[in-house]
C-alpha cells in the first residue's frame, strides 16, 4: 500500500521529473564534451578572432587611404560627401572573445546541472502539496521545459560570441533566453505561493480553494 501511495504522489509530476533528469544528463554529457574538446574549441575560437581582427585592420586601413584620397576634394568643395562606414566593434567582457565564448559554453553545463537538481527537488515538494492535479502537471511542464531550454541559450550564445561579438550574440538568443528564464522564474514564484498559502491555511479560503484539493476532516 505504501508503494502504491508513493507512486500516486509523483504521478502528476512524473513528466517534469523526466525532463529534469534529462537536463542533468545533458549537463553531464556537455561537461564531458567540453573536457575532451576544450583545446579544439578554444583554438578554433582564437583562430576566428584572429581572422576577424585582421579583417577589421584591413578595412580600417582601406578607409584611411580612401579618406586621405578624398580629403583634397572634400576640402575644395568645403564639405564631406559622406561618412565612412563604421567598423563592427566586438566588445569582450574578459578581454578575449574566445575566452568569453568558452565561459558561456561552460555556463550551459552549470545551468543544466543546477536547474535539473532544483527542478527535481521542487517538483517532489509540489507533488506532496494539496495542489490540484492539473496545476501539478502544469508546473511539471514549466519546470522541465525551462530547465532544458535555458542552458541551450547560453550554448548557442557561446558559439556566436566570436563572430557576432558578445553583446550581439546575447541579443540574438533573447527569443529563447527570456521565455525559458520566465518559465523557471514563474514556477519558482508559484511554488513559493503554494507553500505560503498552505502554511498560512489560506488555501482553504474561497479565493484560493479552486486551486487545491478539498481538505477532509481526517486530514485536518
Amino acid at each position: 500500500m505504501t508503494e502504491i501511495r508513493d507512486r500516486e504522489i509523483i504521478q502528476f509530476v512524473r513528466h517534469g521529473l523526466l525532463l529534469s533528469v534529462m537536463a542533468l544528463i545533458a549537463g553531464l554529457s556537455w561537461a564531458g564534451y567540453l573536457a575532451t574538446h576544450h583545446e579544439q574549441l578554444h583554438g578554433g575560437f582564437e583562430q576566428q578572432e584572429a581572422v576577424l581582427k585582421a579583417r577589421e585592420r584591413r578595412q580600417q586601413t582601406s578607409m584611411h587611404v580612401a579618406l586621405l584620397r578624398e580629403a583634397p576634394r572634400a576640402h575644395a568643395h568645403g564639405a564631406h560627401d559622406g561618412e565612412p562606414p563604421d567598423i563592427i566593434h566586438r566588445h569582450s567582457h574578459s578581454g578575449s572573445l574566445a575566452m568569453d565564448a568558452m565561459q558561456r559554453l561552460m555556463r550551459g553545463h552549470i545551468h543544466w546541472m543546477g536547474l535539473g537538481i532544483l527542478s527535481t527537488v521542487l517538483l517532489l515538494i509540489v507533488a506532496c502539496t494539496s495542489l490540484k492535479a492539473v496545476w501539478k502537471k502544469t508546473l511539471g511542464w514549466t519546470f522541465g521545459i525551462g530547465s532544458l531550454a535555458y542552458p541551450v541559450a547560453w550554448i548557442v550564445m557561446g558559439f556566436r560570441t566570436v563572430t557576432m561579438g558578445s553583446e550581439t550574440a546575447e541579443a540574438s538568443v533573447m527569443w529563447l533566453f527570456i521565455p525559458a528564464a520566465g518559465l523557471v522564474l514563474a514556477s519558482l514564484i508559484a511554488v513559493f505561493g503554494i507553500l505560503l498559502l498552505e502554511i498560512t491555511g489560506w488555501h482553504t479560503r474561497p479565493s484560493f480553494s479552486r486551486f487545491f484539493e478539498p481538505t477532509t476532516a481526517s486530514e485536518e
